[in-house]
Parts: structure tokens; C-alpha cells; sequence
């Protein structure tokens, strides 16, 4: 992903452009007479040669890299925009798809502080590389626009796609605020831990806001590249989001639907990596010994098994977590999977499981007004969920952590931490500040 989502020279990306432009108009042409008589959605797909893309730099306002590269997407464009799940499903049933078209959509739900329904976009042009290769899709919603017009749009859409203006350098980060302060989030964290022992819920999950000004621009690309180089194992992600981009390498699959299974990992509990091995070993070893972490670890798992058993016919999971390393962290990790009921799509999924223990806590409503007390709000789609599905209702979601909203010279960044009567404000402190570390140490920080 470094070489494919990296910047590169202006220049070098013209030929590029003008090749897969020529290949665009000959399978437009052969679709002419499809295109002329339809309505509704459309989709075209163009099988691409490996040796044209391999290395070359790709753009677009929408990417998404599986964890180790297994499925890479680039997106440029909206053929088409829903604010509400039911208008799509209609659409899906009136979709037309040329040869081996598999068009899918992206779609964002807002963190639960916020509630807001689904928006969902169908993407004007979709490049697509898996192990079968590359394939692009080409898609339209028919209205008034001419065959003429839908062509002239693709065109310039996979022209931005495939040129990539060149970088302007690795910025550094010239001024940084986090709110809140220390010493208030510890003061939060304590009283928090009073409300738990109250018995007003069992779990919160308190976050910390850190905004920081750039030397220059930020270069998305550049992030992106460095992400998937630092956090292979995760999945690596950029989307339009306000008048910026949201950018994340997050580890936590909410929901992986394939025909009738469901996945959904749970992620809870945390744990900082050390240097030595011996240490490390010491470290990993009173970590799952910890009540504290295997506490919030099951009510993790717990919730996610009765939600997921409203969908489905049976669910298993393993009856010990395992860890999930990271670049500076450690995760306790289970794999819920289930049986699905006839019938039930990935956006019942997420709507079912979002959001989790993991980042709000447990239960939802108390955890809620709790949070509203605290006056804690959270914004760039952190803690939200951000996802791909195709018109059969299969797909991936995973939620918005180890994140950055990014505009011009500004990013912010999010970082939380699972409270429970046990937690130490310090410790819990300590955590938000080794989180932030992920996206610090790609903006360019020292810190």
C-alpha cells in the first residue's frame, strides 16, 4: 500500500490517466446500447491489466485497505447518495450490473454520542484490487443525464483517480492542545469510577481531544502510506468527512457478513508493549491475569453475543480472549461469530451492535446521560463506524479508532480509555496518551 497510496510526481501519473481513460471509452462503447435504454442505477465493470496499476500511484476521496493488503478499494465521486437504508435496498432491487460488475457502496454511521442515521454513497468510479486482480466500476444513477454526460463525468472521475498531485513533504506538528487537561480527565475518571460504584452502570468509556497544527498541509496519501507500513494488521482508511478527510488504521471489526455467517471481533482491555522480551512476557502475563481487564474485556463479549443472538440462529465464540498486538499497545481480542436469520443484511448488523462496550460502555442509555453530564462529545467520526456493502447486503464495518479529522494544517485526534470501579485515573491516563501516539508519530511528532 506504501507505493499505491504514497505521492507522487504530477507528471509521472499523466500517462497513466490517459491509458485507463482509453479503456473506459471502449467499454463504454460496447455498452452504449445498455446504457442508452436504462434507468434507475447502473453499473459497468473493466477488468484491468496488473501490469498498468502495479506500483502506480492512486488517489480518490475514499480508500480502504484490508488488514495486510487482502483487499484495497479507491473511490472517486457519488453516483449516488441515501440518507436512509430502506431508499437503498429499493434501488439494489432495480440495479442494473454489466458482465461482472460488483458494485458496492460505503457507508458511515455517527458515534453514539451523536446518534444520527446512516448515510450511504454509491461511488461515481471504484477501483477494486483482490487477489483476482483489478477490476474498475463505472456507476450512474440515470435521470436527465444524457449517455454523453454519464461518459464525460466517468472520464474526469478516473482522471482524478489516477492523477495524484505530487506531495508537498512531511510537515511537522508546530502546536498542540489536549482537552481535557490531565488533571481534569483524572478528576473525571474518578468520578466516573464513584458513578460505577453508585451502581449507575457498570462500564464508561471516557475520551480525550487533542488538536494539533501542522507545518504545512497535511498529505493524506503520505499518512495513509505510513499507517498500513506501521499497523499491517489493521484496516487502513480515508473518507470525505465535513470540508476534510477522516483517516484511520483501526483494529476493531465491528461486523464481517459473507452470506449467512457474521463475525464481529471484541476489543477490550489494554495494556502497554515494553522493550525487552523478558519483560514483555511479564507484562503480557499479569494482563490476563487482571480482573480489572478481564471484567471489561466480558462485558464486551457478553453484549456483543446477546445482540448478535437477536440476528441470529447461533453464536460461538472462544471461552479465553487472545491478544492482539499493536505498535504500542496490547488488546485483549475475541472473535464473536454467528449463524444468520434469513433475511438479515450488514446494516441490520451494525445496528444491532453499534455501539459497543468497547467505546461507549455498558449500559447504553445510562452510559449516555452520564456522558452528557460529563459534557464530553466526540467529532470526525470518532468512535462511528465507517464500511463497505454490496446490493446482496454482504460486507465490512469497523469502528473509527486510531483516527485523524484532517483539513488544511489542522488535525484532530481521539484517544479513549474503558473506566470500571477498578480503574486507576493514572494508568487510564497514561492509556489515552500511548493511543494518540499512533496517529502523533505519523502527523510527525516527537512527542
Amino acid at each position: 500500500m506504501a507505493a499505491v497510496m504514497g505521492a507522487g510526481a504530477l507528471a509521472a501519473r499523466e500517462p497513466l490517466a490517459d491509458a485507463v481513460c482509453r479503456l473506459v471509452r471502449q467499454a463504454v462503447d460496447a455498452a452504449a446500447p445498455e446504457l442508452a435504454g436504462s434507468a434507475g442505477l447502473v453499473s459497468i465493470a473493466l477488468p484491468l491489466p496488473v501490469a498498468l496499476l502495479d506500483g502506480a500511484v492512486i488517489g480518490g476521496d475514499t480508500r480502504w485497505r484490508a488488514p495486510h493488503g487482502e483487499l484495497e478499494l479507491w473511490a472517486a465521486g457519488a453516483a449516488a447518495r441515501y440518507d436512509d437504508t430502506a431508499h437503498y435496498r429499493r434501488d439494489c432491487a432495480q440495479w442494473y450490473c454489466r458482465g461482472d460488475a460488483v458494485p458496492l457502496a460505503f457507508f458511515t454511521v455517527p458515534p453514539a454520542t451523536e446518534p444520527a442515521r446512516p448515510t450511504l454513497w454509491l461511488p461515481q468510479v471504484l477501483l477494486r484490487r483482490d487477489r483476482s486482480g483489478y477490476v474498475l466500476t463505472l456507476s450512474v444513477q440515470r435521470g436527465g443525464q444524457t449517455p454523453a454526460q454519464t461518459v464525460a463525468a466517468w472520464l474526469d472521475a478516473v482522471r482524478g483517480l489516477f492523477t495524484v498531485p505530487a506531495a508537498a513533504g512531511h510537515g511537522r506538528i508546530v502546536a498542540q492542545q489536549i482537552t481535557p487537561a490531565a488533571d481534569v480527565w483524572q478528576g473525571r475518571v474518578e468520578a466516573t469510577r464513584t458513578a460505577i460504584r453508585a451502581g449507575r452502570f457498570a462500564k464508561a468509556v471516557l475520551a480525550r481531544r487533542l488538536h494539533a497544527r501542522l507545518s504545512q498541509a497535511v498529505d493524506v496519501g503520505g499518512v495513509l502510506a505510513r499507517l498500513a507500513q506501521m499497523y499491517p494488521g489493521c484496516h487502513v482508511l480515508s473518507l470525505p468527512h465535513g470540508n476534510g478527510q477522516v483517516v484511520a488504521a483501526t483494529p476493531e471489526q465491528l461486523a464481517i457478513k459473507r452470506g449467512g455467517e457474521l463475525v464481529s471481533h471484541a476489543l477490550a482491555g489494554t495494556v502497554r508493549r515494553r522493550s525487552g522480551s523478558q519483560e514483555e512476557a511479564l507484562a503480557v502475563a499479569e494482563f490476563f491475569a487482571s480482573p480489572k481487564e478481564r471484567h471489561e474485556h466480558a462485558l464486551v463479549v457478553d453484549r456483543i453475543k446477546e445482540r448478535m443472538l437477536r440476528l441470529c440462529s447461533s453464536v460461538e465464540h472462544a471461552a479465553v480472549p487472545s491478544l492482539l498486538p499493536l505498535r504500542f499497545v496490547q488488546h485483549l481480542w475475541t472473535r464473536v461469530h454467528g449463524r444468520l436469520r434469513e433475511g438479515i443484511g450488514l446494516l441490520d448488523a451494525v445496528s444491532a451492535l453499534h455501539p459497543t462496550p468497547a467505546v461507549l460502555g455498558t449500559p447504553t442509555d445510562a452510559v449516555l446521560a452520564w456522558l452528557t453530564e460529563c459534557g464530553e462529545r466526540r467529532d470526525g467520526l470518532y468512535t462511528g463506524v465507517v464500511g463497505w456493502i454490496d446490493r446482496q447486503g454482504d460486507g465490512d464495518a469497523v469502528v473509527v479508532l486510531r483516527a485523524a479529522y484532517l483539513e488544511d494544517d489542522s488535525a484532530v485526534l481521539w484517544a479513549g480509555a474503558g473506566i470500571m470501579a477498578e480503574s486507576d485515573p493514572a494508568t487510564e491516563l497514561v492509556e489515552t496518551e500511548l493511543k494518540l501516539q499512533t496517529m502523533l508519530e505519523v502527523l510527525g511528532s516527537s512527542a
